[in-house]
């Protein structure tokens, strides 16, 4: 794990908010460039628009995160615990994790106060990174695809006033719940700056041997093609024009039902209900994993009261521990990634606080899972 002593200096991008709550640590808020006033529409281009990636390779360090639901402060442990997050000497957050690259597994929104605080921090953490080698992404989760899609019944209060801070509203105008909805659906339907930001996100990424995806990855999706799921989700969320003049429809095998890549829990129960489940579950895995010439899958979605765990002899690992205090406000946990040793494997460990005790932790192989307990 690289040293995360030193400090860096922080150059500031946007506009951030540092705030101080009695009994609590540090978090950061920002706002992108807002006007004055709210419009009726959102605009239907995104400047300076980056299509996701889908096939990454790095020869560093990988962390997963998983769900964090408008948290930021269990975002900002999460980020420390993987050993890529410092503050400098006023409390800004500063990337320390060299050339590791940070995967985020969706479900960035909804269910907590602090979503575009959030966003904004893993922004500015993976602008940082790549000075350095590294990477932070954010993948599309089914929180963020209802949202794009208007529905906002998961928003908390806070989050709808953040929303609405960042969509430009004040005074009087900030106390109305009806302006306060339009706000959040001027900045979040398709073509919205909130939805350009997240069209910037894949839906599935695949980085060394390793997939990672919101809920999961079936054969059918591979063979409809990774990189045309993810370019369809963006295109949806940009607002973009289809060559016949009309805006593309959101795409089902990723968010449209219960196998879609953004909503599938076949990998995300924590103990399956018989055999026969395991069996489908594990034999549809194996499946996927041939086809992409990968060895493991990473996914959220689905909260794991016991915390991290992993089924499939290691090839499903569920890293949705509930850790927002919308959810089971359990103690982070995240995922790290060693690159391929001698013998050709990764080395997979749960890193964890000292508070966890390491009975929830399971370890089907033991030559190939290591448990880390930081001091």
């Amino acid at each position: 794990m690289p040293d995360c002593k030193s400090s860096q200096q922080f150059s500031n991008q946007g506009s951030y908010l540092r705030t101080r709550q009695p009994h609590q640590t540090r978090a950061w808020t920002g706002a992108f460039t807002a006007p004055s006033t709210v419009e009726n529409q959102p605009s239907t281009t995104c400047a300076e628009f980056v299509p996701p990636p889908t096939f990454l390779r790095t020869s560093g360090r990988i962390i997963a995160i998983g769900d964090i639901h408008g948290d930021v402060q269990k975002a900002i442990t999460s980020l420390k615990l993987g050993g890529v997050l410092v503050e400098d000497s006023c409390g800004r957050p500063v990337w320390c994790g060299g050339n590791t690259v940070v995967v985020q597994l969706g479900d960035v929104l909804d269910r907590g106060d602090s979503e575009i605080g959030a966003i904004i921090l893993l922004r500015e953490l993976d602008r940082q990174a790549r000075l350095q080698g590294g990477a932070v992404y954010m993948l599309n989760g089914n929180h963020e695809s209802l949202n794009v899609a208007g529905n906002f019944r998961y928003v908390t209060p806070g989050g709808f006033r953040e929303s609405a801070l960042v969509a430009g509203l004040r005074g009087e105008a900030l106390e109305s719940m009806e302006k306060r909805m339009r706000a959040r659906l001027h900045l979040y339907s398709p073509g919205g700056r909130l939805a350009c930001e997240l069209a910037k996100n894949p839906t599935v990424l695949l980085v060394n041997d390793t997939v990672f995806a919101h809920g999961g990855v079936l054969p059918v999706h591979v063979k409809y093609g990774l990189e045309r799921l993810n370019a369809e989700v963006a295109a949806w969320m940009r607002g973009a024009h289809m060559a016949d003049g009309t805006k593309p429809r959101p795409p089902y095998l990723a968010m449209g039902g219960p196998d879609s890549v953004m909503w599938n829990r076949q990998f995300g129960h924590e103990r399956f209900s018989n055999l026969h489940q395991k069996y489908q579950a594990c034999g549809a895995l194996d499946a996927t994993l041939r086809l992409l010439g990968a060895r493991q899958l990473i996914v959220g979605h689905t909260p794991q009261p016991n915390g991290a765990n992993c089924e499939c002899n290691g090839r499903v690992w569920r890293m949705d521990v509930g850790m927002s205090k919308g959810v089971l406000d359990a103690a982070p946990q995240v995922l790290e990634i060693e690159p391929e040793d001698a013998s050709g494997k990764s080395i997979i460990r749960v890193l964890c606080p000292p508070t966890v005790p390491r009975a929830l932790l399971p370890a089907p192989d033991l030559a190939q899972l290591r448990t880390h307990y930081p001091l």
